[in-house]
Formats: structure tokens, sequence, C-alpha cells
């Protein structure tokens, strides 16, 4: 198989070797054009170069041998030396989500938010050289990498693909410990594949919360939100590009509230989920309210397809009116 420079093709061997095993959709990411990708993978499968693993809920790629050979060949034609040894890949289901589910969540801040990020991979490898078993306390954690800057980690990042999750208590609570030296804001960043699945979870969230504490001491629950974990969720379709981009900036909370006090409704009970956060919301929707108060959700436009989903199962009140906001990506 002939690969050009610039070719969709060339794009997506280059994406399976810097970034390894992925989920299928994550090439949306990539190359926004569906049937160009999809024309480009063909040819890339049926030449050998990539494998697919597949089953019910999955289906992810990896670079084979061959395929690691004709990157390096495209380099030296271009005059570059391979300075990158071949991505590990699984056929294993159980490994090969996990895998693939990491390294999407590095391309999605990487490559198209432009953060810096570290996956959880890269982070217990670090700390196994550092201290004897040191690791030990992530073993058990669900999270799959952590946003940084120069100067501190910010925050953990999950990915609960299609549907919530149970985390491990103990994991996170032992991770949570390890990682509070790498001064850790603790704000988890919740990657899911659609709109639909953080529906999900705010439904979820909104039926703990209205339960008693003591009612849920002894039951295994699904990750839901609380106050003390008020997660950020981001849905992986590229709609959150600017939002994170913009996010944890210096000015980041002052220009929120500038924001909000210029959406602020006139009467009523003005909502924001401008920081990425629902917990202000499901609070308000736990409690008996007025169905004729008038309520104002001031959201980004990236979220306003869960706020249609959520008013579509009867969630939100039927007048509440919301408000939306528009982030330039950089």
């Amino acid at each position: 198989m002939r690969i050009f420079r610039k070719s969709a093709a060339w794009i997506l061997l280059q994406t399976g070797v810097i970034f390894g095993q992925l989920p299928y959709h994550a090439l949306k990411l990539v190359i926004r054009n569906y049937e160009l990708m999809q024309d480009a993978f063909q040819k890339l499968c049926r030449a050998g170069y990539l494998e697919v693993v597949k089953a019910t809920g999955h289906k992810s790629f990896f670079v084979t041998d061959a395929g690691f050979e004709a990157y390096c060949r495209m380099l030296h034609k271009e005059g570059h030396t391979p300075n990158r040894t071949k991505p590990a890949g699984t056929r294993s289901l159980p490994k090969a989500i996990r895998l693939s589910r990491i390294n999407e969540a590095r391309l999605f801040f990487v490559l198209l938010c432009g953060r810096k990020y570290r996956t959880s991979l890269q982070i217990k490898r670090e700390q196994e050289r550092q201290v004897v078993r040191s690791a030990d306390s992530l073993k058990y954690s669900r999270f799959v990498g952590c946003t940084y800057d120069e100067e501190r980690f910010l925050h953990p990042v999950y990915h609960f693909g299609n549907g919530n999750q149970r985390l491990n208590p103990n994991g996170e609570k032992n991770a949570a410990v390890r990682l509070a030296g790498a001064m850790m804001s603790f704000e988890k960043v919740i990657l899911v594949e659609t709109p639909e699945t953080i529906a999900d979870i705010l439904e979820y969230s909104l039926w703990a919360l209205r339960k008693d504490s003591r009612a849920l001491r002894h039951m295994k629950l699904n990750f839901h939100i609380t106050w003390e974990d008020n997660a950020i969720l981001l849905p992986l379709d590229g709609s959150a590009q600017a939002f994170v981009q913009h996010f944890d900036r210096k000015d980041w909370r002052t220009s929120i509230a500038q924001i909000e006090e210029q959406e602020k409704a006139t009467a009523g009970i003005t909502l924001s989920l401008l920081q990425g956060q629902w917990m202000e919301l499901l609070e308000y929707l736990a409690r008996e309210s007025d169905p004729e108060y008038p309520v104002c959700i001031i959201a980004w436009d990236f979220q306003q397809p869960v706020l249609r989903v959520l008013r579509e199962r009867g969630m939100l009140p039927a007048k509440a009116q919301v408000g939306v906001c528009l982030l330039q990506a950089k």
C-alpha cells in the first residue's frame, strides 16, 4: 500500500503510533470527515497495518509490526529518523478497553486541546522508579491520567465510555492520598462518549441525592455526584475543546463570575454550569420547588445537548430558561 504525505491514511497511521491502541470512535477527533476517515482506516486494515479488536460494545485498533515499519519508511523518505518504539497493543478485551480509554483521554487533552497531560501508566511508572512498590496504592484506581501545568498536577481524569461506572472506593481513596503529594486539586474530570451518558450520571446522582444517606450506607453504588466530589463532566466529541483550553487559567474564575453577573436573570433563581460542574443544579432539582417559579440555567454550548436530554426525561422544570454562552477555541 502506498501512503502519501498529508493523506488521511498517513494521519491515522501516525496517530496510532503516537498514541497507541485507541477506540475506533476516537478517530473522529482526528479527522472530522467521517467518510474520508473510514476509507483510510479500511485501507490500512486491508494492508495489514492496523489490527482491530472487536466485541459487543467495543471496537479498538492498534498498529501492527508491518504498520510500524511503514511508518518508519515514511519518516526515512521525509529525511527524519524514527524516535519512537512500536506502541503496545493487546487483543485481550478487558485490557483493550482499559488501554484504549487511557490513550483516548491523552489524545483528547494533548492533540485536540493542547493541554499538558500524563497518563495513569506514566504516573505509576514514575512512582515505581522513585520508591519501591510505591505505586501499589494506585493499583485499583480507575483514573486514566492527570492534567497538569508547570507547577502542579491539576485534575485526575476518568473515562467512563458510554455508561456510568462503579469506582473502587479503596482504590480511589489510596490514589487520592498518593497523588496529594503532587498538589492535585481533586476535582475529577470525567470523559464520556455521549450527552446521554452525562444525563444518565446526573439522573443517577439525583436519585442518590434524594435518598437518605443511611439508606445508601450499605448499597454498592455507581458513581454519583456529591458536593465533596463535584466532578466536571465532558463529552468526548470535540465540542468541549474550547472549555478545556480555557479552564484553570489564572483569570478563569473572575471571567466566569463576570459572565454569570451579565447573564443573571432579573427575577427568580439563576443556576450556573459554567465551571463544568452540575451539583448546583442537582441540589435545586432535589428540592420540592414551585414549578411556576422562574429558573434560569446558564450553560456552555457543549452542555446544551445534555440539558435537552434532561428536559426530554422530565427532569428540568417545565418553564426553566437556558442561557447559552460560547467560548472560542484558541
